[in-house]
């Protein structure tokens, strides 16, 4: 099997892109042994970006401002599980057609997996605007 770079791997997505051109957005993250964490945005035009930190939708605005006030490179699992978990219950309170259904996923140097969900999460009433 082929290794691809976290980075070469919008290609083949660009090629699938002009076949079926849609207007989508992409958050792409993996792990690479010689370059560890990389975390990229493909916008809907297939442009690349490297960044730290990501989201997309009417919710992000709410998400990266969260983001932008508690992200820290460094963090540990844990605390970026909580800082998801602070950004879900904000774009929850704020949008009138929030969704209520996330999937987390956790990708490192064991691999991608899925994240259970906290119930505080799932069974949290939304606070009135």
């Amino acid at each position: 099997m082929r290794e691809y770079s976290v980075k070469h791997s919008n290609q083949p997505l660009i090629l699938l892109w002009f076949q079926n051109p849609y207007m989508v957005n992409i958050i792409l993250g993996g792990y690479e042994k010689d370059v560890g964490p990389s975390l990229y945005f493909i916008d809907y035009i297939a442009s690349l970006y490297k960044v730290g930190k990501a989201a997309f939708g009417y919710g992000s605005y709410f998400a990266l401002s969260m983001m932008d006030r508690y992200y820290c490179r460094d963090m540990t699992i844990d605390e970026a599980i909580e800082l998801v978990d602070m950004c879900i219950r904000e774009i929850r309170s704020r949008l009138v057609v929030a969704l209520t259904n996330f999937l987390i996923k956790i990708v490192d140097k064991d691999g991608a997996r899925e994240h259970a969900w906290h119930e505080s999460i799932k069974d949290t009433p939304v606070a009135a605007a």
